[in-house]
């Protein structure tokens, strides 16, 4: 089979023969691979009822590297509808070169937390990705309040946002994380976090005890390199069928 050649549409995201093959294979993890996980964790545990959202990684990036802060807002934090959300999960991704897609060699992960107003860093190399993580911190932490709508002479709308809840900042804060064994599978760990916190947050209404961050210390380990190629691969192959 061409490496073009489709196997799946899913959402929004187009998944490859050269997509499986990194499957298949001790690769790192593309954006098109993750972004297909999100999109089914989205669909999977309504997230959008749960006030949860997963921002995909090209998505993320840009976020972290957009220099016009207006932009910013009008185009990533208004669609996404940041002020309305209790956890925004964000990836993480080193690649140094904006007009190169597809790059880097390390993922990690950032979720937003409402409730604790706090940012919590995943990574599964430790200290690798703390500047990385920072970037995208400082782009984003200013937008995590409400919205309010001004008008220029020519009519023109500006979107500025508000403080967060009593003018707090939230803070950022690296986490525990189970450490991965080899040099390439930190996108899978990315995925099975969030994996856990959508299904946690998905039973949270029906009287779930404890907190998210509980259930990822508790449920995510090493043994996730032997198993979720494998899984993520059936799922594909699940969906091509129905």
């Amino acid at each position: 089979m061409d490496d073009k050649e489709i196997v799946l549409s899913y959402k929004d995201v187009v998944l490859r023969v050269s997509d499986l093959n990194i499957l298949k294979g001790s690769y790192y993890l593309n954006d098109q691979i993750i972004d297909f996980y999100f999109a089914y964790l989205s669909s999977s545990y309504n997230v959008d009822a749960n006030d949860i959202l997963l921002v995909p990684p090209s998505t993320s990036y840009w976020l972290a590297n957009c220099q016009d802060q207006q932009s910013l807002v009008n185009d990533f934090v208004e669609p996404l509808k940041f002020s309305s959300k209790k956890l925004i999960l964000f990836t993480v991704n080193d690649n140094e070169d904006p007009s190169a897609a597809e790059r880097g060699t390390h993922w990690s992960l950032l979720v937003y937390d409402r409730n604790q107003n706090y940012f919590l860093h995943f990574d599964s190399l430790l200290g690798m990705h703390r500047y990385h993580a920072l970037k995208l911190y400082k782009a984003v932490k200013g937008f995590m309040g409400t919205t309010s709508e001004s008008s220029s002479k020519d009519g023109a709308k500006t979107v500025k946002m508000k403080a967060v809840g009593s003018a707090a900042v939230p803070f950022f804060k690296e986490v525990k994380t189970p450490q991965q064994t080899n040099g390439f599978d930190c996108g899978l760990y990315v995925m099975a976090i969030s994996e856990v916190i959508c299904r946690w947050h998905s039973c949270e209404r029906n009287g779930n005890d404890g907190h998210w961050l509980s259930a990822v210390e508790r449920e995510v380990n090493a043994y996730l390199e032997t198993k979720m190629r494998g899984e993520v691969l059936k799922l594909i192959e699940d969906l091509r069928k129905q």
